[in-house]
């Protein structure tokens, strides 16, 4: 599953969305998203194109709790439609999730950091000469139990496509192409267009290793998306950003 990604600044995604600067919030880069953090997304409520920032972890609106639910910051595309978290949204409610790469696990590649714990090897995924791509999300807004109003998100994955890539994780995001994104965000597209555009989805991306120091939420930096040859990311991991 892709549980942290790197989100690009705002001057990308206008040029890239080109939703006009009067509908568009203000973004700074990000190298080290995770879960119930506030991400951008670009989402069509009421008819037009707008960007707006959401928390990563979707709230369906019948959610009665004051703590929303956990894990749910992923859907997966094969069963969205029929779940009951994800069906409304799946259905109408869709948006896109501006990224500039993800980052996933090897489980079989395990790794001993530089301060003795063992875990998988993370890499960085992401498109060659695309500073910014579009994952297929999904969104809610939530009125909380004290009248509040939250708006949040979550990324759908499917089977890992490409031989690289399912090599090293076997989901992935979908990534959409920007031909797609109209009819993504409408909410008059049919689930058949729907399943169809999930179909089509991206696949052109390129994997490499990155230090450890990814591991851990709290840090955030460029050098977390660079290349590092294997096994040197154990000394690398005990550089402070």
């Amino acid at each position: 599953m892709c549980g942290r990604y790197v989100t690009p600044d705002d001057r990308a995604m206008e040029s890239y969305f080109h939703p006009g600067r009067h509908h568009w919030k203000a973004w700074i880069n990000r190298y080290n998203v995770g879960p119930s953090m506030p991400v951008p997304i670009v989402y069509m409520p009421h008819g037009e194109v707008l960007g707006d920032i959401a928390r990563w972890g979707l709230i369906p609106t019948w959610w009665k709790k004051d703590a929303p639910p956990t894990m749910t910051f992923n859907a997966r595309s094969e069963e969205a439609a029929s779940k009951p978290t994800w069906r409304q949204s799946m259905k109408a409610l869709r948006c896109l999730m501006p990224a500039q790469g993800w980052y996933e696990w090897n489980e079989n590649e395990p790794v001993t950091t530089s301060s003795g714990r063992k875990g998988h090897q993370p890499y960085y995924f992401h498109s060659p000469g695309n500073e910014v791509v579009a994952i297929a999300g999904l969104w809610s807004l939530w009125q909380a139990p004290n009248g509040s109003a939250m708006l949040s998100c979550a990324l759908l994955t499917k089977e890992a496509a490409g031989a690289q890539i399912s090599e090293i994780h076997h989901r992935m995001p979908v990534v959409l192409d920007p031909m797609q994104f109209e009819a993504w965000l409408s909410p008059e597209s049919s689930a058949t267009e729907v399943v169809a555009m999930i179909a089509r989805s991206r696949s052109d991306f390129v994997a490499h290793r990155v230090s450890t120091k990814v591991n851990n939420v709290r840090n955030e930096s460029p050098d977390l998306i660079e290349e590092v040859p294997a096994h040197s990311h154990n000394l690398l991991q005990g550089r402070r950003p």
